[in-house]
């Protein structure tokens, strides 16, 4: 955990597909121990990990939800998704990241898009030719 920063979620030498959940998960097991310093290997000192997990969770909220609009949009693909969507703390275009950004920025709206599938909230389903769509969930 690093104060300034989140992750690249979806981006592992072995993917897993329910890696944002997985981490999601963790964050909240986090809440469950007893708050203390947030000591990082760099950057400065705070005084709460309980603040920064809650930061995390509340960051990645806000990206399942604008993701979630995007699909609703008629976004189909994690890259159609990622181009919807702004990015970095200055709200930068897809089409403005250098292509190591953009390919980071598509597998984490992956991982996104995975989480809210899992949810119910988004039906997946592949392809023909083996590319993963997304619809908004019909509601019960």
């Amino acid at each position: 955990m690093l104060p300034h920063i989140t992750p690249s979620i979806g981006f592992e030498a072995a993917p897993h597909r329910l890696a944002l959940s997985d981490y999601l998960s963790s964050l909240r097991r986090t809440l469950a121990l007893p708050d203390a310093r947030l000591l990082p290997a760099h950057g400065p000192v705070t005084g709460s990990t309980h603040d920064r997990v809650n930061e995390l969770l509340a960051h990645h909220d806000l990206r399942l939800a604008e993701t979630r609009q995007a699909v609703q949009a008629g976004h189909a693909t994690a890259y159609e998704v990622a181009k919807a969507i702004k990015w970095t703390r200055r709200q930068r275009r897809f089409t403005d990241l250098d292509p190591v950004s953009q390919f980071l920025a598509a597998n984490e709206t992956a991982a996104h898009l995975e989480v809210l599938a899992l949810r119910g909230q988004l039906t997946h389903e592949v392809s023909a030719d083996g590319i993963d769509l997304y619809q908004v969930a019909p509601a019960d």
